[in-house]
């Protein structure tokens, strides 16, 4: 378990501005939600190895999608979530997990060059699924739920289309190691974002961390002072150097 807080004076608010908490380690989604003006502190924890049988009340809050159980993004975001709320006391505790599918088959991270290669050869030239799970709770001592709301699960989506590659463009984008801890080899955000000809649907649930999502639930959950979504995503890419895509169909 990773731990890591923003400085004191950054997390200083009004009293009655709820703690945040980031149940990750990404450095994309820490980005991300900091460029929502959000105040937080992050404690990652090896939550994705857990397998045990969630609460009939999580169960039940699981967005419908085609995907099977032990793959559901939002399922991964509270098992994120809930680990971390085991450790925070009280605060609000914000999970997200990102799957790639392809053919109804989910594309996890890479376990070696070899294996990265091979998914951005299935991947070229076609269309899959991206979907990112967000989970927001109130933990309480040793991560019980409260009231206000208790729990929140959502799952934002894209369609994402990339252009045909030749071999030696895959083997050479293998070859940055960008691939090797990207779920479906590729980081959008990165030099993985020039082999994609178009993203159908919200572009940041592709980077992991659906800004339109995590800002209804944080707002919420009490989170106040966050940036308006669309006017943050557009800055964000911005500064990433990138070009705008067409909106729609690319939403933030």
């Amino acid at each position: 378990m990773a731990t890591e807080q923003t400085p004191p004076a950054a997390r200083r608010g009004q009293p009655d501005h709820p703690r945040l908490v980031l149940a990750s380690a990404s450095p994309r989604r820490r980005e991300l939600l900091a460029a929502l003006g959000a105040r937080f502190e992050i404690l990652a924890t090896d939550a994705e190895e857990d397998d045990a049988a969630p609460p009939a009340e999580v169960l039940a809050a699981l967005p419908v999608i085609d995907l099977s159980l032990a793959d559901h993004p939002a399922l991964r975001a509270w098992r994120k979530a809930h680990a971390a709320a085991a450790h925070t006391g009280d605060a609000v505790v914000l999970g997200a997990d990102t799957v790639v599918v392809l053919d109804g088959e989910v594309l996890n991270k890479p376990a070696d060059a070899e294996h990265a290669r091979a998914m951005l050869t299935r991947l070229a030239g076609r269309r899959h699924t991206v979907y990112t799970g967000v989970c927001v709770l109130q933990a309480h001592g040793q991560g019980l739920a409260l009231p206000a709301p208790p729990l929140q699960l959502a799952v934002a989506m894209a369609d994402v289309t990339f252009r045909p590659l030749s071999d030696r463009e895959i083997a050479g984008y293998v070859a940055t190691g960008e691939p090797l801890d990207k779920a479906g080899a590729y980081g959008l955000q990165g030099a993985g974002g020039g082999f994609v000809s178009e993203v159908r649907g919200s572009y940041t649930a592709v980077v992991g961390f659906p800004l339109v999502e995590v800002h209804r639930m944080l707002t919420a959950a009490g989170i106040t002072g966050l940036r308006d979504p669309a006017t943050t995503y557009h800055q964000w890419l911005q500064l990433q150097g990138k070009e705008l895509l067409p909106c729609p169909p690319t939403l933030p």
